[in-house]
């Protein structure tokens, strides 16, 4: 993956005035205390991530062992403002310590919540926090750049600091908001690839009875969860090891994790049948508006018919008549081989750095060293590294 860095304005701009409040690096042992104002915030948050609701984070951190997770938040009269996992590093970094929000494979996106109604606020006091502290880095991983989370972390960097992106990258993305109805589809995928998938539809049906599951209830989607782990495990990503079921301790999580989504309405698992036979399934999770198809498996003995892709099709056309989804983002690459055919639209992502100092990385820019070798390009792998915001290439999901 080619390192590209590319440097913000540093510009001064108007302050907003700091919000009373205490930002705060709280140890994880915290997060049930923590629960309910975090989901309310993210009720109100510039930007979803189901990744950071405690139903999910909380299996996760006691799934994957990630020791030196901490839970960075800005609260003002016992209500959040700002909320992220984040792994706290102490090498010298670019002059200073360092930090980064917490992502990893099974949760490629590192929007923080950050309250809409006092953002300039919260950020002003987050860089202020860095300064006071020490910690001279921040970085955020898998990041939207052109979403609303990237602006007000940028402008608070803008008015106090300095930032910069590393990693830049492209994913495919869809924006139902923004289409014509379910009769986008027919506009989105080539005339012969359609086709191609059409005829596939109509052989599979000529096999047996086609029907479409969705699975909400406690109980469906332990039935549902169970025919995805089969999948999954039966098809390459179980030959070759990355199945959720390869080891205890991530299949433990991710039950949890999905169960406890699908209580509180953020998780559903879609599953296509050939007669009473699961041949393929999807886990998405769903929250504010975004929609985030997490995990595919299909049955390789009807790879002949595209399974996978056929649920997928399926599932696009819902999230094109459903005025609820604003946009989903499946965390993958830009040339997955299942998403990229279907969805034209890209949108750009990548690991944005936050300076607590205006000139400490300015200098080095005004110097001239604007390559990532010259940058330091081993100290920020080994930072990226350490805290989990280094880039993992993701593997395809379907066929």
């Amino acid at each position: 993956m080619q390192m590209i860095f590319q440097r913000d304005s540093i510009a001064p701009a108007t302050r907003p005035q700091p919000r009373r409040g205490t930002f705060a690096l709280e140890p994880v042992e915290a997060l049930p205390r923590l629960s309910e104002g975090i989901k309310r915030l993210a009720a109100r948050s510039l930007e979803a991530n189901p990744f950071f609701l405690p139903e999910f984070l909380e299996p996760a951190i006691r799934g994957l062992g990630k020791k030196a997770v901490r839970l960075a938040v800005f609260s003002d009269r016992d209500d959040l403002h700002f909320f992220a996992p984040v792994v706290v590093g102490s090498g010298q970094v670019l002059g200073g310590r360092s930090f980064s929000v917490w992502a990893h494979p099974y949760a490629p996106l590192g929007a923080p919540f950050i309250d809409r109604e006092s953002a300039p606020q919260v950020t002003d006091s987050l860089i202020a926090h860095m300064r006071t502290t020490g910690r001279g880095l921040l970085a955020v991983p898998h990041l939207p750049l052109k979403g609303p989370a990237a602006e007000a972390l940028r402008a608070a960097a803008k008015r106090s600091g300095f930032s910069m992106v590393a990693e830049r990258q492209m994913r495919p993305i869809l924006y139902p908001d923004m289409a014509a109805g379910i009769g986008e589809f027919d506009k989105m995928v080539n005339q012969k690839r359609r086709r191609e998938l059409d005829r596939q539809m109509r052989r599979l049906c000529e096999v047996g009875a086609v029907s479409f599951m969705s699975a909400k209830t406690a109980s469906e989607i332990e039935n549902a969860f169970g025919m995805f782990i089969a999948l999954e495990a039966s098809g390459w990503k179980g030959r070759r090891g990355t199945a959720l079921a390869r080891k205890q301790s991530v299949l433990d999580f991710s039950r949890t994790a999905v169960a406890q989504l699908a209580q509180s309405g953020n998780a559903m698992i879609d599953v296509l049948r050939l007669g009473d036979r699961p041949i393929a399934a999807l886990i998405r999770f769903d929250q504010g508006g975004l929609s985030i198809p997490w995990k595919v498996a299909f049955d390789e003995e009807y790879a002949a018919y595209s399974p996978g892709k056929q649920l997928m099709c399926d599932e696009t056309r819902r999230w094109l008549a459903d005025p609820t989804i604003e946009r989903v983002d499946p965390v993958c690459e830009e040339d997955n081989p299942l998403m990229a055919p279907l969805w034209p639209d890209r949108e750009p992502y990548g690991t944005l750095l936050i300076s607590s100092g205006r000139w400490g990385v300015a200098a080095r820019w005004r110097a001239g060293v604007t390559t990532a070798k010259a940058f330091g390009k081993a100290n920020l792998k080994q930072l990226l590294a350490r805290s989990g915001a280094r880039r993992k290439k993701p593997t395809a999901k379907d066929e």
